[in-house]
């Protein structure tokens, strides 16, 4: 590596100095305040991008339901189902109610990505298992078996900011069973509610090219609804309700989100195991992220202990990694993420906690400065981090590893310029201070 050569011929910054406020940040021992101090900057340290697929996801109890399928030209194609068990507040229904419909009302929670002025599906297909899971949770991969032909299908252009649900009618013979036997007193609990009704699985179409839609899990306006009339009533539209809502209450998860992607022709057809590394300079100089199907960029800096050659005692008084983001592969149906987490990884891909700076967490942000020349440019504060890595015995082959927020939620993509990008290597930038006493 090419390192010990930038103190001659690598344009470095370098300040003598001789009073420990010189340098504010910078905590080292008693002694320094009697040094000469040199502050350099170095640019020249080795970053490496690579991107790796976590094996699952945990999506039990989302915070969203997400339904949809679109196709990406650099992601391929993403999938996003939903699995529910619905549930009543109470178990009563008045003796001469008369139902007259049903619909399954879906509350949009203002959460889409990709095209909603195209025409999306939802099939609605009775489950044939109960939504229990076998390990306690549920993950991206997950699955329940269900009827193969669904009960109702939705063709609609999703208006997640404009209306506040979307209604989709159930045939009445699919329910008038279940709204009979909880009138006639046969069914007072959830276990005798599951041998009727399993619950219910949400599909997308299977050509369907639009976007994948956020639906509300609160039980309060996410339901199945029937409506019924009371023969005995005075008044002949007098309409009345009862309502099966997503089931929170139970001690295990009783709905989640199957998220997966259709890869094939793209960079990531390679990434069958979580170990498996895609370099960016075997991917266009690119590293990639996506939320939901687990896809994550890790970085790893593999020269960086290197900077103990350097004659003299030094510390890292700050270190800033800068990397870019593509701006022709956003759009308003695209957005880009303002922040992302930043965290451990250990050499089996396994996400660590997040990484600190003192008492305070850091993240990938992006450098506000930078938007003023049309650029994304995202900013890491990984000073304390480099210090832990320099200090590290024996050598480990960890890193860090940067993903969105809501990462099991949301399925939000980003692509970021690798080292030996044309456009902008990414860069990371050291100021050091060199300190020794004087003779």
């Amino acid at each position: 590596m090419k390192f010990l050569p930038f103190l001659l011929c690598c344009g470095i910054l370098t300040i003598a100095c001789s009073e420990e406020e010189d340098i504010p940040t910078l905590e080292v021992g008693q002694d320094f305040t009697s040094s000469n101090v040199r502050v350099i900057s170095i640019d020249t340290f080795t970053v490496e991008l690579s991107t790796y697929k976590i094996d699952s996801i945990t999506t039990s109890s989302p915070s969203r339901i997400l339904v949809g399928r679109y196709i990406d030209e650099i992601f391929g194609i993403t999938i996003a189902k939903s699995y529910m068990e619905l549930t009543p507040e109470s178990y009563s229904i008045p003796n001469d109610a008369k139902l007259d419909s049903i619909a399954l009302i879906l509350n949009y929670d203002n959460y889409f990505y990709n095209d909603t002025l195209k025409t999306s599906s939802i099939n609605v297909h009775l489950l044939k298992d109960e939504v229990r899971p076998e390990d306690d949770v549920f993950y991206n991969t997950s699955t329940i078996p269900h009827e193969e032909a669904p009960i109702a299908t939705k063709n609609y252009k999703p208006e997640p900011i404009r209306e506040d649900s979307l209604h989709i009618s159930i045939p009445i013979d699919i329910g008038q069973t279940l709204f009979d036997k909880i009138q006639e007193g046969d069914i007072n609990d959830k276990e005798e509610l599951r041998n009727e009704l399993k619950g219910f699985a949400l599909l997308p179409g299977e050509l369907d090219n639009s976007s994948i839609i956020g639906f509300s899990t609160d039980n309060t306006v996410t339901y199945l609804r029937f409506f019924y009339t009371l023969e005995d009533s005075e008044f002949e539209d007098d309409e009345q309700t009862f309502d099966l809502g997503i089931n929170v209450s139970e001690s295990f998860p009783t709905y989640f989100n199957n998220i997966q992607s259709n890869t094939d022709g793209t960079f990531f057809t390679t990434l069958t195991d979580q170990e498996i590394n895609l370099s960016s300079t075997e991917s266009n100089n690119r590293s990639y992220i996506q939320a939901g199907v687990g896809i994550i960029t890790k970085i790893q800096f593999p020269t960086i202990k290197k900077i103990q050659e350097i004659p003299g005692t030094g510390t890292i008084v700050d270190a800033t990694l800068r990397i870019k983001s593509p701006l022709q592969v956003y759009s308003n149906i695209l957005p880009i993420r303002d922040s992302l987490f930043v965290n451990n990884i250990d050499q089996n891909n396994n996400i660590g906690n997040q990484l600190a700076n003192g008492t305070n967490n850091v993240f990938a942000t992006i450098d506000e400065s930078d938007k003023e020349f049309n650029e994304i440019v995202y900013e890491i504060p990984i000073g304390v981090y480099l210090e832990s890595e320099i200090s590290e015995a024996p050598e480990i082959d960890n890193g860090i590893a940067i993903f969105p927020q809501n990462f099991n939620d949301t399925v939000n993509r980003i692509v970021l310029e690798g080292e030996n990008s044309t456009d902008f290597e990414a860069q990371l930038i050291i100021t050091y201070a060199i300190y020794g006493k004087d003779e």
